[in-house]
C-alpha cells in the first residue's frame, strides 16, 4: 500500500491522478492511499503531490512506539522525523524516550520533536528517513517516505527560463503540467497550446514526451516561447524536432493546423486588473462578453482539427466583484460548441478579481 500526500489544491491533485487513472482512497483532505505500485515511476511526471509513503508495518497503540523505535534504528541514517497522521498521541517524551533508545547503539537526531507535517525541502536536502504513522480502515500502520516532489526543479523551470512577461500571465509550470495531465492522461501524442504566451504549458509537455504545437497571435510571443524552448531542449537535453510554433489568431488556427490529440490553454483573459483600480462593473461585463466572443470563436476552430475525444482543458476566467460574479463562457455554450463538460475547479488567490477555472472538455463524438 502507498499513502500520497496532496498538494495545495486537494481537488486538482484528485482530478489529476484520475486522469492518470490512479484509483485512490480519500483518507483525509491532504491524505488518500493506493495499491497500485505504478505510482512510483508515474509520481514524478505527476505536479499535485508532494511525497509517497510505502507501507512498511501495521503496528498498534500498545506497540507503536517500540516498532517506531525499531525502524528509526535500523534505517541506516542519522536524521530522522515521525509525522503523525492518526488520532493516537506521540508526544515529544516518547520521541527523546526512542532517541535515548537508538543512540545506545547509534547516533541519531530529529529533524524536529514535532509529529505534524514537516518541510519537505529539509527532508530532502538533510537526507531524513521520515517515518508516517496512518490510520486507515480501522488499521493503524507506520509507512516510509519514499519520494518526495523536487522543489528546486520547479523553481528553476519558473525563474531561469530566459523569455517572461507578466503581460501574457506568469502561469506556474506545476500548474501547466497539472493542465498536460489532465488533457493527455499520461499518453504521448500532439499537443497544441494556442495562446501559448511565454511556452509553459508547451515546455511541460514536452518534458512529458510529446510533440507540441504552439501559437500565438503576437510574434514577440513567439519569439520569446522559442528562447523558452531552445533553453528547456538544453537543460534537459529534449529532442529538437518536437515543437512548432505559429504567430495564427486562436479563433482561425484550422487553417493552419490539423491532427491534434490534445489541447491544454490559458487563453487571453482580458486587461490586467488591480485591486487598486478595479473597472466598472459595466466594464468587467463588457470583457466578459468579448472573452465570451473569442472562446467561441477558438472552441469552434479547435473542434475542426482535435480528434474526437480529444480533451480540451482551458483556464475559463470568471469576475469577482462588486458581489456579484460575472462569467465569461457558460457550460450551455461549451455543449453547443461539440464538447462535453467534463469537470472544472477554481485556481485562485483569495480575495482575487479574477477567479480561473481549470475547466475539462471533451469533443464530442
Amino acid at each position: 500500500m502507498y499513502y500520497i500526500t496532496l498538494g495545495h489544491s486537494p481537488k486538482m491533485s484528485l482530478l489529476e491522478l484520475s486522469a492518470r487513472k490512479l484509483e485512490v482512497s480519500i483518507i483525509s483532505d491532504q491524505l488518500v492511499s493506493t495499491d497500485n505500485s505504478d505510482i512510483l515511476t508515474i509520481a514524478p511526471e505527476l505536479a499535485g503531490i508532494t511525497r509517497l509513503i510505502k507501507e512498511v508495518q501495521v503496528t498498534s497503540p500498545d506497540s507503536l512506539i517500540s516498532d517506531l523505535t525499531s525502524l528509526v534504528r535500523d534505517s541506516g541514517l542519522k536524521n530522522h522525523a515521525i509525522t503523525n497522521y492518526s488520532e493516537h498521541p506521540i508526544s515529544e517524551h516518547h520521541l527523546y524516550s526512542l532517541r535515548s533508545t537508538v543512540k545506545e547503539t547509534r547516533p541519531v537526531r530529529f529533524l524536529s520533536f514535532e509529529t505534524s507535517d514537516h518541510s519537505l525541502i529539509a527532508i530532502r536536502k538533510q537526507h531524513v528517513a521520515e517515518f508516517s504513522v496512518i490510520e486507515h480502515n480501522s488499521t493503524l500502520v507506520i509507512g516510509k517516505t519514499v519520494w518526495i516532489q523536487d522543489a528546486d526543479d520547479w523553481t528553476q523551470r519558473d525563474r531561469s527560463r530566459p523569455y517572461q512577461d507578466i503581460k501574457r500571465g506568469m502561469l506556474p509550470p506545476k500548474i501547466a503540467r497539472l493542465m498536460v495531465n489532465l488533457a493527455t492522461g499520461g499518453e504521448n501524442g500532439v499537443l497544441l497550446d494556442p495562446f501559448c504566451g511565454t511556452g509553459t504549458i508547451l515546455m511541460e509537455a514536452m518534458l512529458l514526451g510529446n510533440q507540441v504545437v504552439g501559437s500565438d497571435n503576437d510574434s514577440s510571443a513567439i519569439a520569446g516561447t522559442k528562447r523558452n524552448i531552445s533553453w528547456l531542449q538544453s537543460e534537459y537535453s529534449l529532442p529538437t524536432e518536437n515543437c512548432n510554433l505559429h504567430t495564427v489568431d486562436a479563433t482561425h488556427i484550422d487553417q493552419h493546423i490539423s491532427n491534434i490529440d490534445f489541447i491544454a490553454t490559458e487563453p487571453y483573459l482580458g486587461p490586467l486588473i488591480s485591486h487598486k483600480l478595479i473597472p466598472t462593473h459595466q466594464k468587467l461585463f463588457n470583457t466578459a462578453r468579448g472573452l465570451d466572443k473569442l472562446y467561441r470563436g477558438a472552441l469552434r476552430s479547435w473542434s475542426k482539427m482535435l480528434k474526437e475525444g480529444g480533451r480540451v482543458v482551458i483556464v475559463i476566467p470568471e469576475f469577482h466583484a462588486y458581489g456579484t460574479v460575472i462569467p465569461t463562457l457558460k457550460i450551455d455554450t461549451i455543449d453547443s460548441l461539440g464538447y462535453n463538460y467534463v469537470d472544472s475547479v477554481a485556481y485562485s488567490k483569495p480575495g482575487a478579481i479574477v477567479v480561473r477555472n481549470i475547466t475539462i472538455l471533451e469533443k464530442k463524438n
